[in-house]
């Protein structure tokens, strides 16, 4: 039964820029910043600068305050007002003290304060209304004068919010606890569209309808506590705020959050502003973050993402592998060491690059395929021990080279100036097995088929001819390499691994099937069915850990795939599918586009790939493991079923993948803070932490993660026409 297939269509796209000390910014001293057009302008103690694709300009000019109104850029310079059009600045009144905030009125009619007095500007012309409270510092005007009696406000630090009132005009205060004001502490006010008046103080934020009616955070959505430092309007009626805690948006009725880590380079926001572009330039005291917005499809994005894969992923002979950064966040700072994964990794990849290929035609995906399936064929080559596969090699131009752990590093015979990493895991084998299968099916001529049925075969004869075991040049069985019945069915220590493996060692025998079409293998495999109860242990092989154990999850979703394709008996397929359906169930909360694609791919069911493709929309661009930052949300839920096992507590619910801890399909996406010990006390004790809790560490902008997380399953979509574009 063909599914339909699910079009997205276009989603805003968010990435950054930070502007820092390195750009010659005093980031510690910027007190405004406003946008005309696309060029940013930004207050600095001696200067005016302005920042546009990557450079700075210098304007000489004591400006203290910027302010975007009515498509104009006005700025206070010394005691004047004065605008700014193409960097040129030229003055158009002076005061008795510094312009504070403009305010443009539902009317038109545009209302000035200083430090001292309330004006309106009619014709060119400023008339002063009345003085004003100690340390105003934010203005907000409804309408005109002709009813400006009960419509302006201001909003002191001091004195807290005020109300013109009264034929004799004069400020009356909306005082706490008499009204739903939360703080006499008022850091930014607007009026919307309609004619409320919105609230920032330094207690959170507050809605009010100009007479008795309050709404403060909590009620009318989930904001959070704390000072509410700034607010910008759009005319399209989007809202953005400035707090403590990073920036809110209020966009399409959703509160959405941009926080520490992904998007800021400190929690604290002190101001804020838009372009007309939806870029948002948001100020902290390590530096301004610049988050553009662009409107593009999940295939424009798998475009760039495969571009960003070939320029920083790729290392020597086609290893698809994580890069390591020297400078905070800077992909091009990095370099690529190898990993205990090199093999898994680049057959995820290669897989990826193999469903481009057939979905699209691309050359370029085939050579991708091509150069990643000869690089793993070498692992297995590079031992020198039949069937045995390395998990790396490297070079002694590497900076690595001959380090790690060296019993395990072994020399090759023939180049002293290469080495390979043994101790091999059942996960390096589901990555050749998994790749192979697909690059056979979809892009291999004769004579590489020829070939990869000769590597397939080897290393499967290498592990039936081992008791069910990888064992190493030093003919020891490696430690997780183990699909031995007598120890999956008969050994508690290996209960855990029971489902997993029998699944493992089930795909790997249908694959080399498959690709061989020797009977040797199908007969193998229903042995393992008939007399060990393989078959017994898929049916429900996920065993539920209150989602604090996922090392396995990918490894699972992956061997499910060959298992299924390459599987014709129907009622075996049914059982296969039993666990395969409870383990999809299980981790659906998760949003994995890669589980729910694999699911849908494999079954007839539902396999939400809405929200396959919302999860491909929201991943960040550059693929940095950027700290996160979430405990302050509201929209948030903990779940404490893991304190069970002497685990913390994580959340129940993944936040959208912008704010998530960036882990493989085997990290914890449950993850609520990481790398922001700095700003919120975080519980790092752990079980069994190395083996169990995979990718919860090393958030700290000093690596990037390997974009498969990407490719896979959106290329797998579109092959299996789930996605269409």
């Amino acid at each position: 039964m063909k599914k339909p297939t699910f079009y997205l269509g276009e989603f805003t796209q968010r990435d950054k820029v930070f502007i820092t000390a390195d750009n010659g910014i005093d980031v510690e001293n910027v007190a405004s910043i406003a946008f005309d057009g696309e060029t940013l302008y930004i207050t600095q103690p001696d200067c005016l600068v302005e920042y546009a694709d990557g450079k700075i300009k210098r304007i000489s000019a004591n400006v203290s305050k910027l302010f975007t109104r009515q498509g104009r850029l006005f700025a206070a310079v010394d005691n004047c007002l004065a605008e700014i059009k193409k960097g040129k600045i030229k003055k158009l009144k002076e005061f008795s003290s510094p312009v504070v905030d403009i305010s443009v009125a539902l009317d038109k009619s545009i209302w000035l304060i200083t430090e001292t007095e309330l004006y309106l500007m009619e014709n060119d012309e400023y008339t002063k209304i009345v003085d004003l409270p100690e340390e105003t510092v934010c203005l907000a005007a409804l309408n005109n004068k002709a009813k400006y009696a009960e419509t302006v406000y201001i909003g002191s630090t001091v004195e807290g919010l005020l109300s013109m009132k009264g034929k004799r005009r004069h400020w009356a205060e909306l005082v706490p606890d008499i009204t739903g004001v939360l703080s006499r502490k008022i850091n930014c006010i607007q009026i919307d569209a309609l004619g409320h008046l919105w609230v920032g103080s330094d207690e959170g934020l507050n809605i009010y309808d100009g007479r008795n009616y309050w709404l403060n955070g909590n009620e009318f959505y989930s904001v959070p506590d704390g000072s509410f430092n700034d607010m910008f309007f759009a005319a399209d009626g989007k809202k953005y705020f400035a707090t403590n805690t990073g920036i809110v948006t209020l966009i399409e009725g959703k509160i959405s959050y941009y926080s520490f880590g992904p998007w800021l380079m400190h929690p604290t926001v002190t101001k804020i502003t838009v372009s007309d572009n939806g870029t948002i330039a948001a100020v902290t005291p390590r530096g301004i973050s610049l988050i553009t917005a662009k409107a593009m499809t999940l295939g424009e994005k798998a475009g760039l993402v495969d571009a960003l894969s070939e320029k920083y992923f790729v290392r020597n002979e086609g290893y698809h592998v994580s890069r390591k950064l020297r400078k905070y966040g800077d992909l091009d700072s990095g370099w690529l060491p190898s990993s205990d994964n090199d093999g898994l990794f680049t057959g995820l990849y290669c897989a990826s690059q193999c469903f481009r290929y057939k979905a699209t035609g691309d050359e370029q995906a085939k050579a991708n395929a091509k150069r990643a399936v000869e690089a793993m064929i070498k692992l297995t080559e590079v031992t020198g021990r039949e069937g045995f596969t390395a998990r790396a090699t490297r070079y002694s131009t590497e900076e690595n080279f001959g380090t790690g752990v060296r019993e395990e590093w072994h020399y090759c015979e023939d180049n002293p100036d290469c080495e390979w990493l043994g101790e091999t895991s059942s996960d390096e084998m589901t990555g050749h097995y998994f790749a192979y299968g697909i690059y056979f099916d979809l892009v291999a001529d004769e004579d590489e088929k020829k070939k990869i049925a000769e590597v397939v075969k080897k290393i499967t004869d290498h592990i039936l001819d081992h008791n069910f075991h990888l064992t190493d040049v030093d003919g020891v069985p490696t430690t997780w390499a183990n699909w031995e019945p007598d120890l999956l069915n008969n050994d508690d220590r290996w209960y855990y691994e029971r489902g997993t493996n029998s699944l493992e060692i089930l795909s790997f025998l249908k694959t080399t099937y498959h690709v061989t079409g020797d009977e040797k293998y199908e007969k193998v495999f229903d042995m393992l069915i008939e007399k060990h109860h393989y078959a017994m242990n898929c049916i429900q092989y996920k065993c539920e850990d209150a989602h604090i154990a996922h090392i396995d999850d990918q490894l699972d979703f992956v061997n499910i795939y060959p298992l299924l394709v390459y599987t014709d008996n129907e009622a075996q397929k049914e059982i296969f599918k039993m666990g395969l359906t409870h383990h999809w169930a299980y981790e659906r909360v998760e949003r994995s586009p890669f589980f729910n694609i694999v699911y849908g791919a494999l079954t007839n069911n539902s396999c939400d790939i809405e929200e396959a493709a919302k999860s491909l929309s929201e991943m960040n661009l550059d693929f940095v493991r950027w700290p996160v930052y979430n405990s302050y949300r509201k929209d948030i839920v903990w779940d404490t079923e893991q304190e069970e096992t002497g685990v913390p507590a994580q959340l129940k619910y993944p936040v959208e993948y912008w704010s998530r801890l960036l882990v493989h399909y085997d990290g914890n996406q449950f993850i609520c803070d990481s790398g922001a010990e700095e700003f919120v006390e975080i519980n790092s004790k752990r079980t069994n932490k190395t083996l169990t809790l995979p990718g919860t560490s090393g958030a700290n902008a000093m690596s990037a993660s390997m974009p498969y997380v990407f490719l896979l399953p959106y290329w797998m979509g579109r092959y299996y026409g789930l996605l269409g574009d």
